[in-house]
């Protein structure tokens, strides 16, 4: 290369003294080109550092990147690929979303040379990286970056480069028209190259992307259980120092770009549809890996499927169980929330959990949620399944930490068992200061009428009747008598909800039938009271029992009508317990056909009134059905999974019985 084609050349074209520092940016220049070692360190380093303008870059780069991009070509300057790099970060190839100030004139600048598409092809490998990375920059400034990107894929013969390529051809087509192309390329990726690091990044990218087309699940399935046992999916390295500045945001750009395997993970278990065999076998490959990485995400993943579908699930709950004492904290974190979340099927894991919460102390019984000090997840876990060792606990949190957030109500679920701690809930209402949040004392109140219903009264005697106080004096029942003449006043609200729930607080507490009666009446059997109206009103006037035998004829006609299905099936139901009727539990089938919630209360009838062969037909459909009769796509609650397990029970004790 003669003087005339030196890259320096246009170097003395630009009025350096006219820019901020570009008198130091051309001395740095000079140095990245002729210096000796020392001067191009101290180069790299003064580059990185005085680009950076807050969320810009100053105005020296756009001028410095042709003298740049010369030297980039120049086949005798060493470490080009660390140059073309560092012309990417400041053109923006980390920040493909910024498209004005000065960063705009350099991405300008870059598309206006046709060099980074030479540059692609060069033959150091480090260069062509380097150049995929500088693709980003300028690819959705200029047309057919997607089409030559898909096609030097072909033609690479590095992994490392096309993992790159790979990238870049995402950032560069995952927008408009290009969207649903450059899906079906990655899965064409993901199912087809040779290197296992292009196939997992084929699949991450894949899955990031909005309705992903079909892929092939085993092959992907190997692919991300190889990716695990490789040790791939590892968190970005540190960043040099000297470096940060600009590459804060290309870190920013691979978390947005490259999501992880949990979401591959996800995706195969999604494909597997409702086999929880093969979804089974995969979280069974992916719990026995050494990698920490592979147990986190099958745990995760594996809460997703129980809490849907039904299966057998004792080996996964013991290895969760034995996962509880992982070196690992964020496993030992996955696995106690597996366990959190599937209710009764827990079961077997509450000794590992009781020794995990002995082991590590008071700690851990309570932690910091958004809103205030919680329960921590394996004390919540054991009060829902409830267990009676941690009743001593309980009770010196109630002393200790009593603002604890799900405190009263893992109390209140224990009832009568919890009857020990019934003095401190009353010394904690008798003590509570005024203008005390209602919500608190609101909890205490649950929670003492509950374990000690005949305590409650003197507490719940002045407080104001609505929906809440009406619950808590029908749980406390005859004790709360003094309170007769404030329930009866609400009986006659107009409010539906009101009403009904004083209609069930006069009986508890008065004995009062017909005054009960009288309000259920009026709402039972009204075809314009919603739904969830009616079935209260019908479910007390089945506690009321044979009391109310003349409203048979009523309840009878909403079996033959338009009603809800919920409606129907607890008017079937209270049939039975007011009138002894059998009949109408042998119609409920298409209500269990077509009022999924409505099951376990037609399983629980049909096994009260011996219609067992009659249920045995939808049972045995149930028992073969794998997703749980509940399953909602916003997720369940551990007492959900629990009512489906016990709907199991029953619809096997219907084919046991039917048979």
């Amino acid at each position: 290369m003669t003087q005339t084609d030196s890259p320096l050349t246009g170097l003395h074209d630009v009025d350096w003294a006219s820019l901020d520092r570009g008198p130091a940016v051309r001395q740095m220049l000079t140095d990245l080109a002729g210096g000796d070692a020392a001067a191009r360190a101290a180069a790299w380093g003064g580059l990185y550092r005085s680009a950076p303008d807050g969320e810009d870059v100053r105005p020296w780069v756009a001028a410095a990147l042709p003298t740049m991009l010369a030297l980039v070509t120049d086949p005798g300057q060493p470490e080009r690929g660390r140059l073309l790099r560092l012309i990417g970060d400041l053109a923006g190839a980390d920040r493909t979303w910024q498209r004005a100030g000065e960063t705009l004139r350099a991405k300008t600048v870059l598309a206006g040379s046709d060099r980074l598409a030479e540059l692609l092809v060069d033959e150091d490998p480090l260069v062509r990286d380097a150049a995929a990375y500088t693709v980003r920059a300028v690819c959705r400034m200029t047309p057919g970056w997607i089409e030559l990107l898909w096609g030097r894929y072909v033609e690479e013969p590095d992994p490392t480069v096309r993992v790159t390529i790979l990238r870049s051809a995402v950032i560069a087509g995952a927008t408009g028209g290009g969207y649903e192309p450059t899906k079906i390329w990655l899965a064409w990726v993901a199912d087809g190259d040779a290197d296992l690091k292009v196939r997992i990044t084929a699949l991450t990218e894949l899955t990031a992307l909005l309705n992903p087309p079909p892929f092939d699940v085993e092959t992907a399935r190997d692919t991300v259980l190889a990716a695990y046992r490789a040790g791939l999916n590892r968190e970005p390295e540190p960043l040099d120092d000297l470096a940060a500045p600009l590459l804060a945001g290309r870190r920013m750009a691979a978390r947005q770009w490259t999501p992880g395997y949990p979401q591959v993970v996800s995706a195969i278990r999604t494909s597997y549809r409702n086999d929880v065999a093969a979804q089974l076998e995969l979280f069974g490959r992916m719990l026995e890996m050494d990698g920490w990485d592979a147990r986190q995400d099958a745990l995760c993943e594996a809460r997703v499927m129980v809490q849907r579908l039904r299966g057998p699930y004792p080996p996964l709950v013991r290895r969760a169980a034995e996962l509880l004492a992982d070196p690992d904290p964020q496993v030992r974190a996955a696995a106690l929330r597996l366990l959190h979340g599937i209710g009764e099927l827990a079961r077997p894991a509450a000794d590992a959990v009781w020794s995990g919460l002995s082991r590590a102390g008071q700690r851990v019984w309570v932690t910091r949620g958004p809103r205030g000090p919680v329960l921590g997840a394996g004390v919540q876990m054991l009060a829902g399944l409830r267990d009676e060792r941690l009743l001593p606990m309980l009770h010196r949190l109630l002393d200790e930490a009593p603002d604890t957030g799900d405190l009263h109500r893992s109390i209140a679920g224990y009832g009568f068992r919890a009857r020990g701690l019934s003095r401190t809930l009353r010394r904690r209402l008798r003590g509570l200061p005024p203008g005390v949040d209602p919500a608190h004392r609101a909890g205490l109140l649950r929670a003492l009428t509950a374990v000690a219903p005949n305590e409650a009264a003197d507490h719940l005697a002045e407080e104001p009747i609505d929906l809440t106080t009406l619950g808590l004096l029908a749980q406390a029942g005859r004790a709360a008598g003094d309170r007769t003449a404030d329930i009866e006043a609400a009986l006659t609200t107009g409010d539906p909800a009101v009403e009904l729930a004083a209609a069930h607080a006069v009986w508890r507490v008065a004995g009062d039938a017909e005054a009960a009666a009288a309000v259920y009446d009026r709402w039972f059997d009204d075809g314009r009271a919603a739904a969830e109206h009616q079935v209260a009103a019908i479910d007390g006037l089945k506690e009321l029992g044979i009391r109310v035998r003349s409203r048979a004829h009523r309840l009878s006609r909403l079996l033959r009508g338009k009603a809800d299905g919920t409606v129907v099936a607890a008017a079937a139901d209270a049939l039975w317990w007011v009138a002894g009727q059998r009949d109408a539990a042998r119609t409920l089938g298409r209500v269990w056909e077509s009022a999924p919630r409505a099951r376990p209360r037609i399983a629980r009838l049909w096994t009260a009134t011996g219609d067992t062969r009659y249920g045995a037909r939808y049972a045995r459909a149930e028992i073969g059905n794998p997703v749980r009769h509940n399953a909602s796509i916003h997720g369940m609650l551990p007492a959900q999974v629990t009512e489906d397990e016990r709907l199991l029970a029953l619809c096997r004790e219907i084919v046991a019985q039917g048979s």
